[in-house]
């Protein structure tokens, strides 16, 4: 097992030298959002990285991941993000919001993974203010960036693709005729 160290990235530079990959190398950043104990470091490590335990994982239902950790994939060239569960016990709430609002801003495709019977309130509330934050706090870059990028689309349409990754329990799957 790949031991987890922690560690502060003060800039990109040193950012890209932490995560091992190229500074010209265009790669996409795939990251993770979900309750704790839903599965997220364990859907990370077989999707990206052939189940090696990149990211720490745990059978129990407490947090194994605190705040925001980092992994590159060289063979799908992505820059992959695991984060904090959003039921994790933590001290300062609004410190671990902003910091995933920071993840979401620099995320190219976000997956939110639950393992619940049906989709809850919490994942639309989630992804609800995530994309109010998101345009409240960078209207001036996207607005910017279209400019620039000559493009007339709804700044709504240019943050992160969202997939959900619903595992049901205990719950009949459609057309199963029962």
């Amino acid at each position: 097992m790949q031991q987890q160290k922690r560690i502060t990235v003060t800039n990109e530079e040193d950012f890209i030298r932490k995560l091992d990959c190229k500074p010209d190398q265009h790669l996409k950043v795939v990251s993770i959002f979900g309750n704790t104990g839903d599965g997220k470091s364990h859907t990370l490590n077989h999707t990206f990285f052939y189940g090696r335990e990149v990211f720490k994982t745990s059978p129990t239902q407490e947090s194994c991941t605190v705040g925001v950790w980092a992994a590159y994939d060289p063979v799908h060239r992505v820059a992959v993000i695991d984060t904090e569960g959003l039921l994790g016990a933590t001290v300062n709430l609004s410190q671990r919001t902003r910091l995933l609002l920071k993840v979401l801003a620099i995320s190219d495709l976000v997956i939110y993974r639950t393992h619940a019977d049906r989709l809850h309130n919490d994942l639309f509330k989630f992804l609800g203010d995530a994309s109010e934050a998101y345009l409240k706090h960078f209207t001036k870059e996207l607005k910017a960036t279209t400019a620039r990028c000559g493009l007339d689309v709804p700044l709504s349409t240019l943050g992160p693709a969202v997939i959900i990754f619903h595992e049901t329990v205990h719950t009949q799957l459609l057309g199963s005729g029962e």
